[in-house]
């Protein structure tokens, strides 16, 4: 077996060898892009206001069980 110099490497080489063995309706991108720059920043606001509401909940049942605490 070679050291796999011969294979192609980036998407762009793939893409070639698979239009060169007339595969190109079969090519797949291995690592395709993710997000869209809009949808990662809508992405990021909807983590950052979850994280906001569970802080609030949090602090609301430890406000109330110091309260509980308190009053016994």
């Amino acid at each position: 077996m070679g050291s796999g110099s011969t294979r192609p490497n980036t998407a762009d080489d793939k893409m070639i060898a698979a239009i060169e063995r007339g595969t190109q309706d079969e090519f797949k991108d291995s690592k395709p892009p993710k997000f869209k720059a809009d949808q990662l920043v809508k992405d990021k606001e909807d983590q950052k206001r979850k994280n906001q509401e569970k802080s609030k909940a949090l602090k609301a049942l430890r406000l109330a069980a110091e309260k509980e605490r308190k009053k016994k």
